[in-house]
């Protein structure tokens, strides 16, 4: 059984190197195909192709604009200029509380470097004279009216049970011997010099901006 296999794997070899020889080519071989030869790029000087252009931020899809920043200036939102009434440059709460500004609600106290936090915009309102519109929360007051109040930026202390922080009011207290009228939902206008800075009672901070108003009145809208 064993030699009837090596002849079978023998007749096999044979067959296969036959095979081989008759299809060696008798001449010699043809040489390889050969394609263009390749140019070198220039050294110095010498035509080169442009550089692909990006395409205009103008002719992008708007979300495309959004994702890569390439927006156009003219959609950009105006910049609101500055508004003066009677010598008062008015103050909006987006500005005073557009920072974060870390503060205990329970023990008072302020992080070390909080104060830095307060930015070069706001801490250029500093003695300036300014108008703020916003909500009073009553702090001393008796028959004649109030003596002291902060002025919000939400009516009726309504804060949804949260306290409020504390970039989020200015601790107003009227002049000598004067009083505001109490209202509660109405928005009133104080216009003032503002004080921006801590205010503290020992460790407690207990104000970041701060008034003696000229004038308190309800804003008539």
């Amino acid at each position: 059984m064993k030699s009837t296999i090596k002849l079978s794997s023998a007749l096999l070899s044979l067959a296969l190197a036959s095979a081989c020889e008759e299809r060696k080519p008798s001449g010699p071989l043809p040489p390889p195909p050969m394609g263009k030869p390749i140019r070198s790029a220039p050294v110095n000087g010498g035509p080169s192709k442009p550089k692909p252009q990006a395409p205009p931020a103008s002719s992008l899809p708007p979300e495309v604009r959004a994702l890569t920043g390439a927006t156009l200036a003219a959609e950009a939102p105006p910049t609101k200029p500055p508004r003066f009434v009677d010598g008062y440059l008015e103050v909006a709460f987006e500005l005073l509380t557009s920072y974060e500004y870390e503060w205990s609600t329970t023990t008072g106290e302020a992080a070390g470097d909080a104060a830095s936090r307060i930015p070069f915009e706001v801490r250029a309102l500093d003695q300036a004279k300014v108008f703020v519109h916003g909500y009073m929360q009553p702090i001393d007051f008796d028959k004649h009216g109030v003596k002291s109040f902060l002025l919000t930026n939400i009516p009726g202390g309504c804060c949804f049970g949260m306290i409020p922080r504390l970039n989020e009011w200015i601790d107003v207290t009227m002049p000598e011997g004067e009083y505001a009228e109490y209202t509660y939902f109405d928005k009133i206008e104080i216009r003032g010099k503002l004080l921006v800075g801590e205010a503290k009672s020992g460790e407690v901070v207990t104000a970041l901006y701060r008034m003696t108003p000229d004038a308190v009145a309800i804003v008539e809208e």
